[in-house]
């Protein structure tokens, strides 16, 4: 079966879309894997922008596969076709409330390992402690059903130091892991492509390739 991973935080702005297109595109180019996004986003983010690549690359295909889906209908599209794939990505959308949002809830559950975006700010770091509270309950869960999960924390838009280190303490002082290289706020990561890698520019490879690297680590990916 694959390794299924989500990009996920309560808190919407905090660069989940676009940082599992850049990982699952390195990914697939970089370690041979074949790789899936569900994009559950009723925005379907990650469906659009594939789209408007698509004129811009007309000869190629994308480097991984996006399919759209309704959050209620990911359970039965993975037990029907997960074994094709070697990882998939499941892009889910911001949370109001996980009263409401049960059916995108129910999403973290079926997840082998999630990274939380931080950003460095109080409020952003403060709205994350609900979020670590409940992927200690998803832990606790597939535990029970002997299911491995693993959640790290990792900063992203790094541009301030100092208020980047604060929130790196704070949120491991709640129980997040936090992986220890960030991502900087640089433009380079804000127009991602899902046919090509990150890591095939040499800017790419200085900004991505050291947290990228320990992702593969942490997936036990090689």
């Amino acid at each position: 079966m694959p390794q299924i991973i989500s990009i996920a935080n309560q808190k919407g702005g905090v660069g989940k879309s676009t940082i599992t297109i850049l990982l699952a595109t390195a990914l697939a180019k970089h370690t041979n894997k074949k790789i899936l996004i569900l994009d559950t986003d009723v925005q379907g983010s990650i469906t659009n922008w594939l789209e408007s690549e698509k004129p811009i690359y007309e000869d190629q295909e994308p480097l991984v596969e996006v399919e759209y889906i309704e959050a209620s209908r990911v359970e039965r599209f993975l037990k029907r076709n997960a074994a094709d794939y070697d990882i998939i990505f499941i892009d889910i959308p911001r949370m109001t409330s996980f009263q409401k949002d049960a059916a995108i809830l129910m999403l973290l559950y079926m997840c082998d390992t999630v990274f939380i975006p931080v950003i460095g700010s109080q409020i952003d770091v403060l709205s994350t402690n609900t979020f670590i509270g409940y992927m200690q309950e998803v832990k606790e869960y597939r535990k029970e059903l002997d299911y491995d999960f693993g959640f790290y924390g990792f900063v992203n838009k790094d541009n301030r130091r100092k208020d980047n280190e604060m929130a790196k303490e704070v949120v491991q002082q709640m129980g997040l892991p936090v992986l220890e290289n960030n991502l900087k706020d640089l433009k380079l990561f804000t127009s991602p492509s899902l046919f090509e890698s990150i890591l095939d520019s040499a800017e790419g490879r200085r900004r991505f390739e050291p947290f990228f690297k320990e992702v593969c680590k942490t997936l036990k990916i090689k």
